[in-house]
Parts: C-alpha cells; structure tokens; sequence
C-alpha cells in the first residue's frame, strides 16, 4: 500500500528519523562506557569522566530528554561503578 504525504508529514518524517539516529548515536556511546566499566580496566576517576563526557554529549544530541537520561544511564553508569569499580577498590585497600 502507498501513502501520499505532504511536505509537512515528509518533514515530521525527517525529524524522527534524525531523533532516531540520534538516539541510536547516543546509545552506541552508552554502551561503550558501560563496556569499559565492566572490564574493571578503568579507574574510578576514568569511570566519572567518562560518563560525565557522555552527558555532555547527550546535552547536545537530545537537550530536551537530559531527565530521562539522568534517569536511566547516569543511573546505570553509577550502578555499574559500584557493581564492578567499588569492590575492586577495596579489595586493593590493605588489610
């Protein structure tokens, strides 16, 4: 079936589309850091920075959705660090 759109709807399109590819950029950078944490290859100051430049970077890609970011992959990002960082961390510590 073929559907005739107008300009209004071809642009509508467009900017989902691009909200898409955004969202898609975003996620793929998200799941990058949370890989990193997992491995316990980086610091806990590594950690930080790294998801603090993702949150800058969401600023830009969805400026308007940074509650729901918070929300779910900073909230992530802090339970990974004290799933796989934190007791590493103390296990370092002497006893």
């Amino acid at each position: 079936m073929h559907y005739l759109t107008s300009g209004g709807d071809e642009k509508y399109m467009n900017e989902y589309l691009d909200d898409e590819e955004r969202v898609k950029k975003l996620q793929k950078m998200v799941d990058e850091v949370c890989k990193k944490i997992k491995s316990g290859k980086l610091t806990l100051g590594e950690a930080r920075k790294e998801s603090t430049l993702v949150r800058l970077k969401a600023e830009k890609l969805i400026p308007f959705e940074m509650d729901k970011f918070d929300l779910i992959y900073m909230a992530r990002f802090k339970r990974l660090i004290e799933q796989f960082l934190l007791p590493k961390l103390k296990d370092d510590l002497p006893k």
